[in-house]
């Protein structure tokens, strides 16, 4: 989607993706995402999620990487937590807003360059990948590959539904498809899946009979993968 749409979504509060508990299965399953408990952990696409707060209060440096200042302001008011804002280091087209080693980046996330920025012991795919139509999920899984440490692990989340009876964002991304885009950069695993039409009644509104959510778990080649 273009960045005004976005955009225009949080300036209008239109945030129904959003949630007040952390992922779940970012919290079944931190202990393989970050093994050793203190990794460096980049969230793409993160808007104010909650899951920011909860990793970095595990004791990891986190990185979230957003294009609106107004989920930027929310997030930081909502966890309590005093910012300061500064220009990205080294010189990259981004603000910083941060406290202590919790940061996030204002910008736009195809503008992260590991020769620049440097690479992620682990990334939290939180809702990023199923917000992009399928010539930007492309793009991003190359540039997300592009920016996961050898041997460092990338948790994705994805829905599996029938695309033609609901227009997204979120779009349905099947497993075929996690595997296209994601296998060049290493070992995928399926952690598991569930149904979320009973859990999440908005989808029935929306002419939905039948909704999957479906947890990967990938290990980047080179390095450990204990």
């Amino acid at each position: 989607m273009e960045p005004d749409y976005w955009l225009a979504r949080w300036e209008e509060g239109r945030i129904g993706f959003h949630r007040e508990q952390p992922q779940c299965w970012l919290v079944a399953h931190a202990e393989r995402l970050l093994p050793r408990g203190d990794e460096r952990l980049l969230v793409p696409l993160c808007g104010k999620s909650v899951d920011l707060a909860w990793l970095w209060r595990r004791g990891h440096a986190v990185v979230g990487v957003e294009l609106s200042a107004r989920a930027i302001r929310d997030f930081f008011a909502e966890q309590q937590l005093p910012a300061t804002t500064r220009p990205a280091p080294r010189g990259a087209p981004f603000e910083v807003t941060a406290h202590g080693t919790l940061e996030v980046w204002r910008g736009d996330f195809f503008a992260l360059d590991p020769a620049r920025d440097g690479t992620f012991p682990a990334i939290h795919d939180r809702a990023a990948l199923i917000a992009l139509p399928a010539p930007l999920r492309r793009r991003y899984a190359q540039r997300c590959g592009e920016l996961l440490a050898p041997g460092g692990r990338m948790l994705i989340v994805t829905l599996e539904y029938a695309q033609a009876r609901m227009a997204g964002p979120p779009f349905s991304v099947e497993p075929d498809e996690v595997r296209e885009l994601f296998g060049p950069h290493g070992a995928l695993e399926e952690l598991g899946a569930k149904s979320l039409i009973d859990e999440e009644p908005h989808f029935r509104e929306r002419g939905l009979d039948a909704v999957v959510e479906r947890a990967w778990l990938l290990t980047r080649r080179g390095g450990s993968e204990k």
